[in-house]
């Protein structure tokens, strides 16, 4: 049985009899992070094939350390673990850790926000259409949104007729406040350009999300270009990604090696069938744990420059689980930044009550929290955008709302839960092919892996976290 450590693909001397820690985590469970798989890199010997293999990072004039590798742990030829390591020691061996998978995954951009990113500017056509191109793709639209407090109390002296990209008769009204509104597919494909970082996934190929609007106050003043920093939230990337986990219960699979982030929707997960049978690897020895918050409590945050939203409407409330059979524990509580804005019933327009973004009255001080809506084209001779597309609600509550459309198998699966520590004889084949989206089937029973703990070479069985799927 080998054991086999490989930085940027060439196999490293390792010190004799060396063992290594190994714990597989489930990313899919919490979502204020993405949790990562860790393992220890034991230190490396400085022979001579590392030193070539590393660079010299122990020679005075080298600037070895904080050089980052490609890093593989192989077992009996099986890749077990993948990820990015970073040298932080140099002397009669190396010493190495690990990456986190949001850590460092967007380079120079990674603690930047969304405003500092070197997005590209649009130039406007002579008449300005309701949705501006480029290339094919959609990048900004321009929906009428009604907002009497745009100019605070100085609209009534430029005659203000209090709704932002005013439309008649098949165009925009001259001296109403202009303000492009991004597309949200089109600003994460341009992340995707920026840092090299591929985003795929069911998220973005769903017809009606590839509709998503970022909505922003900045006014473009007259000016004939869209600068998109100008019009998107001040979220770094990471948070920008999380946020929209917590939204639409998003399954974040992060490739740190390969720079890939793949978006697809957790509860396409609990309706697979178990693929994998553990049950003659299981021992007999278990404990087994009760999950103490089976509820739910899904919200957001709202803007508190608006002032239709301050006093938080029934419309915007949180969802909470009910509490059935005398259930009364404290819900599990997640709340995205992300939120959405009210619709005008008598014209179907999005709605709000907030201060913009604009030179003119000197307001370029106001600002504006992240909120989403979805473009819906023109309507009724209207370029109309709102909280509510096809079957979807961007509202918590209701029978289209975020929690019944994307919590559902979820909150169904917390529920009925219970946790499950077992140890489990597992080889190299099982860890190698372990798929934290596919539940597993032990003697009658279909479990999600929530983790598992090991040491290689392996010698004795794995201790696994399980939880009932």
């Amino acid at each position: 049985m080998s054991l086999e450590i490989r930085l940027d693909g060439q196999i490293v001397d390792l010190i004799p009899n060396t063992s290594v820690s190994l714990e597989l985590v489930n990313p899919y469970l919490v979502y204020d992070d993405i949790l990562s798989s860790s393992g220890t890199i034991p230190a490396l010997p400085a022979t001579n094939q590392n030193r070539v293999i590393m660079g010299f990072p122990d020679l005075l004039q080298s600037e070895g350390l904080g050089m980052r590798y490609t890093c593989e742990k192989y077992f009996n030829g099986q890749l077990l673990q993948s990820g990015v390591a970073i040298l932080t020691e140099a002397a009669e061996t190396f010493a190495l850790t690990v990456v986190q998978p949001l850590g460092e995954l967007f380079g120079d951009l990674q603690k930047k926000t969304l405003p500092e990113l070197p997005f590209g500017a649009l130039t406007l056509p002579t008449v300005l259409q309701p949705v501006l191109q480029s290339f094919g793709r959609n990048v900004v639209a321009f929906p009428s949104v009604i907002n009497p407090d745009f100019y605070g109390s100085n609209g009534a002296a430029i005659s203000y007729g209090g709704i932002v990209n005013a439309y008649a008769n098949g165009a925009y009204l001259p001296g109403a406040p202009i303000v492009p509104m991004p597309f949200l597919n089109e600003i994460l494909l341009q992340i995707s350009e920026l840092t090299g970082v591929a985003i795929s996934g069911q998220f973005l190929e769903d017809p009606d999300l590839s509709q998503l609007l970022l909505y922003n106050t900045r006014a473009l003043d007259g000016r004939n270009t869209v600068d998109l920093r100008q019009h998107v939230p001040e979220l770094t990337l990471p948070e920008l990604f999380l946020e929209l986990r917590k939204l639409f219960n998003l399954a974040m699979t992060v490739d740190t090696v390969d720079k890939a982030i793949k978006l697809d929707f957790t509860d396409s997960f609990h309706k697979r069938a178990a693929s994998v049978d553990w049950s003659s690897k299981a021992l007999k020895r278990f404990k087994k744990r009760p999950e103490t918050a089976k509820r739910l409590q899904l919200g957001s945050e709202l803007d508190s420059n608006d002032g239709l939203t301050k006093d938080k409407p029934e419309i915007l409330a949180d969802y909470v689980t009910p509490g059935g059979d005398g259930d009364t524990s404290t819900p599990s509580k997640l709340t995205s930044k992300f939120s959405t804005l009210l619709t005008d019933l008598a014209t179907g327009l999005a709605t709000a009550k907030q201060a913009g973004i604009t030179e003119q009255f000197g307001q370029l001080a106001n600002k504006f929290s992240p909120r989403l809506f979805f473009w819906n084209g023109l309507q009724a001779g209207q370029p109309v955008a709102s909280a509510r597309r096809g079957t979807y609600s961007l509202f918590w509550t209701g029978p289209n709302g975020l929690a019944t459309m994307f919590w559902k198998e979820t909150e169904q699966h917390r529920q009925r839960r219970f946790y499950l520590e077992r140890e489990l004889a597992l080889d190299s084949i099982d860890l190698a092919t372990l798929d934290f989206s596919k539940k597993v089937h032990i003697n009658g029973m279909d479990y999600f892996t929530v983790n598992i703990a090991i040491s290689l070479p392996i010698k004795e069985p794995a201790m696994a976290l399980l939880v009932r799927a």
